[in-house]
């Protein structure tokens, strides 16, 4: 059986998860030569140096890894050297990355980029497709992978599948689900069974190009072009976005329950949602502190706040906190 020899680029830790799948499973035709990710990052309130999810999973299995903030083929050493490996790899596999690839390294490997994308594409591009959906209150998203071009989430399919979404789903939910739905997906592509759209290894413009594997071959069928007057897009998600000022989150609570309990949903376990408001203590009447709603409820239409954070405490339940504080 013939090995796919790929290149893997992720950073967080359902890409890490989904690297960890494929290192695993022994009946998938791949060999995995390099991880790519971005740099360690400083993490928690002494912003310590810490290494990204996927090189966490690169270093447990002894994998070769490159670090890279902004990839630059003139200006990477580590690139050019990475360059000289290009004829030797089939493929390279993208799974939340966080970096802009250059169209000049798209074309290096011998079948290009797939990029695994976290949404039904089209629809929501960018870089927040799994929070969006939850955000807008979906019933439905999905994994579509494609072949990556120069533009951001533009190019044509080769697979997508779609996942309902239940209405206690958060964040982290929906990341396992679709990673395990992606891991599903390239398996059953690497078998040569279908998924939406049947998967080929070139674009009729390049050649239809097959890759035997065992006595098994991808389908003699085109990517699908996406649709792009029908494409959205998503934002980078930001502190600010989880802010609600103390007098509108009551407001909300009381009139739109359900948007904003998919707001904490979409926002969960980062930024999350939070506000602003004043020491109880006598002689600190004038301070304001951040408060973070950590577990949130709907019921029957009505929403139950279950824990809180203030800054610089420990997570408490919202009944102990309101006794203290008064808020509602």
């Amino acid at each position: 059986m013939k090995n796919i020899k790929l290149a893997y680029f992720g950073s967080p830790n359902f890409s890490a998860d989904f690297l960890e799948k494929i290192l695993l499973d022994k009946s998938l035709p791949i060999a995995v030569k390099f991880i790519f990710t971005q740099p360690d990052q400083p993490v928690g309130r002494k912003r310590i140096l810490a290494p990204t999810s996927v090189k966490q999973i690169a270093n447990k299995y002894k994998l070769r890894v490159f670090e890279f903030k902004n990839l630059n083929i003139e200006n990477s050493l580590e690139i050019r050297s990475w360059k000289l490996e290009i004829p030797k790899l089939d493929l390279a596999l993208v799974y939340a990355f966080g970096e802009l690839i250059p169209k000049e390294i798209l074309k290096l490997p011998k079948y290009g980029f797939w990029n695994i994308h976290p949404s039904l594409l089209p629809k929501y591009r960018g870089p927040s497709p799994m929070a969006t959906p939850l955000i807008n209150g979906d019933e439905k998203t999905g994994i579509t992978i494609i072949k990556m071009d120069e533009e951001i989430d533009h190019g044509p399919i080769v697979a997508q599948q779609s996942l309902t979404i239940k209405k206690t789903d958060k964040r982290p939910d929906l990341e396992k689900k679709l990673t395990n739905l992606a891991y599903g997906m390239f398996k059953k592509i690497l078998a040569g069974e279908p998924t939406k759209f049947f998967a080929t290894w070139d674009t009729p413009a390049e050649g239809v190009g097959r890759i035997p594997i065992g006595d098994k071959k991808f389908r003699n069928e085109p990517f699908i072009a996406q649709n792009h007057k029908q494409s959205t897009y998503t934002k980078k998600l930001t502190k600010q976005d989880g802010f609600i000022e103390f007098e509108n989150l009551k407001l909300r609570i009381e009139n739109s329950p359900e948007k904003l309990y998919n707001l904490f949903r979409g926002l969960y376990p980062w930024p999350g949602i939070w506000t602003i408001i004043k020491s109880i203590q006598p002689t600190r009447l004038d301070e304001i502190k951040r408060l973070k709603i950590t577990d949130l409820e709907l019921v029957n239409g009505k929403l139950i706040i279950k824990k809180v954070q203030l800054e610089g405490k420990k997570e408490v339940d919202f009944e102990t906190f309101n006794k203290a504080y008064k808020i509602f």
